[in-house]
């Protein structure tokens, strides 16, 4: 009984599958459309799809990417740089004569006025010998008086006349210089600043052109940055500054000198400020941030994220033209942490956002602009 139930299930099985594939011929039939028409009309029409795509010029591939209508502003071009503050000047005061010291008449680390006294030399003889110097000269004075009146007279020779006018610039010179030596023994601040230092004792003995004292100039400070290479020319003399330096609040200056020779172990240049500090209260020698305020000019602002770069290092945004996607350079101008401030791009060009990654220079570009519903 089971060979004959087995040959009966296999006789079922295959009346069933001939009854599927008359059934699948003949409604195809019904319809109009063999199956291997259907294939055709199916790769037929795949082919036409593809060549509508290219000739709307749209991409094949259905992407559609992110864009923003650019409206440019004005913006301050800023550039930041590290440095040092220095005095203004730093000027050393050299004894102008050899002597002792008799006195120390400043205090160090007190301010100074131009031709306050700072050091006494003792003046040995000097006195002395001014008063004969003085009275050598009133002679020499009254004898060529006395030869001037002889020869308006014919009593005196050409001779003796250029003899006692000889006598009396000389004795003119001899006065002159031994003043002189007087006033070296008075050591006197040539500028108005700080006494930073006194470099002697009262007591010790100098010599001509030993250093005394130094003074520094900290009404102004001069603040010197190192500005790169690439920015440098954007900076101008009187260019305003905002001068950050630590525990201290911000102050402003200007741009009062710009170096025309670069480090040429940094390639990068100086650039110095002028600085107020009337109150003292910053000193020579602390850390400071700069921002120079290098001019306006307009820029758009943007997501860092949506620029590249090119192989030689510039950075580019993608923009449409004529429906596809064009490099163009960019400079960023200001920079935050979600935003970047660039310039180069025209207005209401149609800048290309999220999704521009995707895109390869001169491709057609479906978009759509951030404010279409």
């Amino acid at each position: 009984m089971k060979p004959k139930s087995s040959y009966l299930l296999a006789g079922v099985v295959a009346l069933a599958v001939a009854g599927w594939m008359l059934s699948d011929d003949l409604f195809g039939k019904a319809d109009g459309i063999a199956p291997q028409d259907l294939a055709s009309a199916t790769a037929t029409s795949t082919t036409t799809a593809s060549a509508v795509d290219r000739e709307s010029g749209l991409p094949e591939n259905g992407l559609l990417v992110s864009a923003v209508e650019v409206k440019n502003q004005p913006i301050t071009r800023i550039i930041r740089a590290s440095g040092v503050s220095e005095a203004k000047f730093e000027m050393t005061v050299s004894a102008k004569a050899d002597g002792q010291i008799i006195s120390l008449d400043a205090v160090e680390g007190n301010d100074v006025a131009a031709g306050d006294v700072l050091v006494r030399l003792d003046k040995g003889t000097l006195a002395e010998q001014i008063n004969a110097a003085k009275a050598n000269l009133e002679v020499a004075k009254r004898r060529r008086e006395v030869t001037e009146r002889l020869a308006k007279e014919n009593f005196s020779a050409p001779l003796e006349q250029a003899e006692r006018a000889a006598a009396y610039a000389t004795a003119e010179v001899n006065l002159r210089k031994l003043e002189e030596q007087l006033s070296d023994t008075v050591i006197v601040a040539p500028v108005s600043g700080l006494l930073e230092t006194l470099h002697v004792e009262k007591g010790e003995r100098v010599r001509r052109d030993t250093a005394t004292a130094t003074i520094l100039g900290l009404d102004i400070l001069s603040v010197i940055v190192a500005v790169p290479q690439n920015e440098v020319s954007q900076i101008k003399l009187a260019s305003k500054v905002r001068v950050q330096i630590a525990g201290n609040a911000s102050r402003h200056g200007t741009v009062s000198k710009i170096a025309s020779k670069s480090n040429p172990a940094t390639r990068t240049f100086d650039v110095t400020i002028d600085l107020p500090n009337q109150d003292r209260k910053l000193r020579a020698g602390m850390s400071v941030e700069a921002t120079i305020d290098a001019g306006s000019l307009q820029a758009f602002a943007m997501s860092p994220a949506h620029l590249s770069v090119a192989e030689n290092g510039i950075l580019t945004a993608k923009i449409i033209v004529d429906g596809k996607a064009e490099k163009l350079p960019v400079e960023v101008i200001r920079a935050g942490a979600e935003t970047v401030f660039v310039s180069g791009l025209p207005d209401d060009a149609i800048l290309l956002t999220v999704g521009q990654g995707f895109v390869e220079d001169g491709a057609a570009v479906n978009y759509k602009l951030a404010s279409e519903s």
